[in-house]
């Protein structure tokens, strides 16, 4: 090869290189963007990550919803912050015991779930503000590279309710688990708030009504 050809095909997997790098970062900037948007009382579902761009090959996701749910802050909170009964109500926990407790209020509880053909124990150490903040952060896991929920709880148009948002970040470590990963979102997590508002039903009662297209909702 001439090597002013061999310099014209090494500028050009630079330029490649150089826009796909762009690409994602320019696709984080975005979602940032859509958060902040999505803060300020437009409901905003985010899916997002950076792979080849075919189902199921990407090996995290980003999620966010924002909901009013017909309970209030301190109820939606007490449901959430029982991540030791998780495993009466959360779908794909199998086993859920706290182990350890911090003097600052928060804790580290170890969970174990199973999924599809996956069996998976780790720890996640849970920070929370009671009513308004929750958030855990998983370590000590052969599954996850990260796993990260944070929710918060303020108080809904209506008395009783509670605006929550819910936000989940995760990414598996071993590109084995792309095809996991793209199931994982699907049928776990988008499940995830429904479940918590279920056992809101079971303990509380019948919820407070939601005006029609809160957020876009009719729940």
């Amino acid at each position: 090869m001439l090597p002013c050809a061999r310099s014209l095909v090494v500028l050009r997997r630079r330029a490649g290189l150089a826009l796909l790098r762009r690409g994602c970062v320019e696709g984080r900037g975005e979602a940032e963007r859509v958060g902040a948007v999505w803060r300020a009382g437009t409901q905003t579902r985010s899916f997002l990550g950076c792979g080849d761009g075919e189902e199921g090959s990407v090996l995290s996701k980003v999620y966010e919803e924002r909901r009013v749910i017909g309970y209030s802050p301190e109820q939606m909170f007490a449901v959430v912050a029982a991540v030791d009964l998780y495993e009466d109500f959360v779908p794909w926990c199998q086993r859920s015991r706290i182990i350890r407790r911090h003097e600052n209020g928060s804790f580290d509880a170890e969970l174990e779930i199973g999924f599809k053909f996956l069996v998976e124990s780790y720890v996640s150490h849970v920070e929370l503000e009671k009513p308004k903040y929750i958030k855990t952060t998983a370590f000590e896991s052969g599954l996850f590279d990260h796993l990260i929920n944070v929710w918060e709880f303020k108080p809904g148009p209506v008395p009783g309710t509670c605006d929550l948002y819910f936000l989940v970040d995760f990414k598996f470590q071993s590109p084995l688990y792309r095809q996991v990963a793209s199931m994982f979102f699907k049928e776990v997590v988008s499940r995830l708030v429904s479940s918590l508002s279920d056992r809101c039903y079971r303990i509380y009662g019948p919820p407070v009504p939601v005006l029609e297209n809160t957020y876009g909702q009719g729940r």
